[in-house]
């Protein structure tokens, strides 16, 4: 476990790390976070994950201004204070303490929490795998377009998978695949790659923001169309996105086997240029 975090404005112990009992972020969930990975001690995307985050704030109206290169200074005092080669950035802004009341009140000042933590990642090596993973009914609320801490739907799902032995849940409405319980979901059909449109049903992943600059640059027939789960388990390949997977493939989806148990060419080929720009990425 990391030893310091970042609370309110100070560096402190992980362990004196505390907030207010009436805190909103405690009490309703009126919260937002970014995860930024790390790799090789380099955060990865990190302007991607700001502008998001911009985003989240702005929709919930909480009064918080971000400054990067503040929060970027703070990011890299915790990698080298915690010693983190590999893991991620833990970023959390709250509308901050009031008594409890649905209604809140202006010009509150919001809770910031930052920490890191290591973490290893699934890269396209000699240990590259796959997973299996199950479908779920997407619970959640109509705006999964912001990155809120409002995740118990997310939590049951995944929680569901965990049971099962399985890697993640992805998530269906309306007959609909929308995205993982963490992650965007893409799949592959005759050589074109297909993953949900951006909207109110899916959050705007920073890894899938990435990946479509590396198609379009790579010259592949790319379509962001919904599509169903019938079209999910016929797929040539599928595979996942996140800031905390990467790119990893998916190789069984409820008891339907995709591609035979074995790893896509094109996944692998996307999973590889994808790791490359993590590491021409500058620090």
């Amino acid at each position: 476990m990391a030893k310091y975090v970042y609370l309110n404005s100070r560096f402190t112990k992980h362990s004196h790390a505390k907030i207010h009992i009436e805190d909103r972020g405690l009490q309703f969930a009126d919260s937002v976070y970014e995860v930024i990975p790390i790799y090789n001690k380099k955060l990865i995307d990190t302007k991607f994950h700001l502008q998001r985050l911009r985003f989240s704030l702005s929709e919930l109206d909480i009064e918080y201004k971000v400054n990067d290169k503040q929060l970027i200074d703070i990011f890299c005092k915790l990698i080298n204070t915690n010693n983190i080669k590999n893991g991620i950035i833990y970023l959390q802004i709250t509308r901050g303490v009031q008594q409890r009341s649905h209604v809140y009140k202006n010009n509150l000042k919001p809770t910031v929490i930052i920490y890191s933590q290591s973490k290893s990642f699934n890269i396209p090596d000699k240990n590259f795998k796959g997973v299996e993973v199950i479908t779920h009914e997407d619970l959640r609320w109509s705006r999964a377009d912001l990155k809120t801490v409002n995740l118990l739907p997310n939590i049951l799902a995944e929680n569901l998978a965990h049971k099962k032995n399985k890697y993640t849940a992805i998530l269906i409405k309306n007959n609909k695949i929308t995205e993982g319980a963490h992650s965007n979901i893409w799949i592959i059909k005759k050589n074109k790659i297909f993953t949900h449109p951006v909207n109110n049903d899916i959050l705007k992943g920073v890894t899938r923001t990435v990946l479509k600059l590396i198609i379009k640059k790579m010259g592949f027939i790319f379509k962001e169309n919904s599509f169903t789960k019938e079209q999910l388990y016929k797929a040539d390949e599928v595979f996942l996105t996140s800031s905390g997977s990467f790119i990893t493939p998916i190789l069984k989806i409820d008891s339907k086997t995709i591609n035979s148990g074995e790893i896509g060419d094109i996944t692998l080929k996307l999973a590889t240029l994808y790791f490359k720009s993590i590491k021409n990425e500058k620090a």
